[in-house]
């Protein structure tokens, strides 16, 4: 993968609804160009697909939370069953297993403290879950939001 190959994915991190020919008048590349690099880059497994970024709070999940969890055995499976835990009022965003201390760490969007609650009761009655610590987020920083107040700052 190349420079431009990973301003092409910074790009399409960035926004992923971006035309070939917006990639290719910001790199500086022919569209036609642009396309091929994007269909290598799709067959080769390095972009896998392309999200909706969510507004939690405008979905009524607006309150998100990392839940650490430290179970006995194999993580796997028990990784499985909580992302099938999710429900309209409480989501698993991701789990992802860690080294540490803990073996699991979730991300969460719940529409309220005790969906979030319910959630936590479900994950520690699973078989193999040992206990949990959670923390609940109170604001959440991006590159694109730091990147709006610094323009927002700029006299």
């Amino acid at each position: 993968m190349d420079r431009t190959d990973q301003d092409i994915v910074r790009l399409l991190r960035g926004n992923g609804r971006l035309s070939h020919e917006e990639i290719s008048r910001e790199i500086h590349l022919s569209r036609p160009a642009v396309h091929d690099r994007v269909k290598r880059l799709e067959a080769n497994g390095v972009i896998r697909g392309y999200r909706a970024e969510v507004d939690w709070e405008a979905v009524e999940l607006p309150l998100t939370a990392f839940i650490w969890v430290r179970v006995t055995g194999i993580c796997q499976p028990v990784g499985q069953q909580i992302l099938a835990l999710s429900t309209a009022d409480a989501l698993v965003e991701s789990c992802h297993r860690v080294a540490g201390d803990w073996c699991l760490l979730l991300q969460t969007h719940s529409a309220s403290t005790k969906a979030l609650q319910a959630l936590l009761d479900k994950i520690v009655s699973l078989p193999n879950v040992q206990n949990t610590m959670t923390t609940v987020a109170l604001s959440t920083l991006t590159p694109d939001a730091q990147a709006e107040e610094a323009c927002r700052r700029e006299p």
